[in-house]
């Protein structure tokens, strides 16, 4: 069964995936708090945010099938790359490149197909 598929839908789907890397930059966030109230708090925000994410991903769900869904789900490393250089100032190596050059090929491959 062949699901709606708009532009709409592309942001939903992007848009979910760029929410749930937010998650991985509070966990790290957490790791280098010298407090234990902010650690908690990165923790709950965590928590608050893959509440968020489930929710638009159920959404997403309804126009995507599950398959092509979780193969896109690997751009989530451009955009935890996107937040380690923006936010802890680190460096992309080749070898980063590379991996999200192979990521962003394979999703393309798959896209393409379906």
């Amino acid at each position: 069964m062949e699901k709606k598929r708009s532009f709409i839908s592309y942001c939903l789907l992007y848009g979910a995936f760029f929410i749930y890397s937010v998650v991985s930059l509070c966990s790290k966030l957490a790791a280098v708090q010298t407090k234990t109230v902010y650690t908690a708090l990165f923790f709950g925000m965590e928590i608050l945010i893959l509440g968020i994410y489930a929710i638009i991903w159920q959404q997403v769900l309804k126009r995507f099938e599950l398959s092509f869904a979780m193969s896109n789900k690997g751009i989530a490393v451009l955009f935890s790359m996107i937040w380690s250089v923006l936010i802890f100032h680190e460096k992309i190596t080749v070898n980063n490149v590379i991996g999200l050059v192979i990521i962003i090929a394979g999703i393309g491959l798959v896209s393409a197909d379906g």
